[in-house]
């Protein structure tokens, strides 16, 4: 991991600690095999930097992407070709599979540098019907 990888690691260890939390509300709200899914973020202002991951925590190989500035700009082991970034840094989930139902963990960011900000998380726990 690179200077900037182990800046924002330090960041998130410090400010995670004392953030309000995030919602994640799925939509539709009870997702069924073969259908999509987005994981809509409610209560963020002004992400800038986001991380998804699979599971209940900042693990670089569940890591599914991170987003800067609205466009992801790096994939990890918990891509599977099938998750894409939707508004606000939801996570959009396409012909959704059995593996899926489980948690997502999202780390944001908010506010740019120079200005006001702060880290928030969420974590959802994703069932996936038949």
């Amino acid at each position: 991991m690179g200077w900037r990888g182990r800046l924002i690691v330090a960041a998130l260890a410090s400010c995670l600690l004392t953030a309000e939390a995030l919602r994640l509300v799925p939509e539709p709200p009870n997702p069924r095999l073969g259908q999509s899914v987005t994981l809509s973020v409610r209560d963020v202002r002004d992400p800038y930097i986001c991380f998804w991951f699979r599971g209940n925590a900042f693990r670089k190989e569940r890591m599914i992407f991170q987003v800067e500035v609205g466009r992801v700009v790096s994939r990890q082991g918990g891509f599977t070709g099938r998750e894409s970034l939707g508004r606000d840094c939801s996570l959009v989930i396409q012909n959704l599979q059995p593996s899926d139902s489980g948690e997502f963990y999202l780390i944001v960011q908010e506010g740019r540098p120079g200005g006001n900000q702060r880290w928030t998380d969420a974590l959802l726990r994703l069932q996936v019907a038949n």
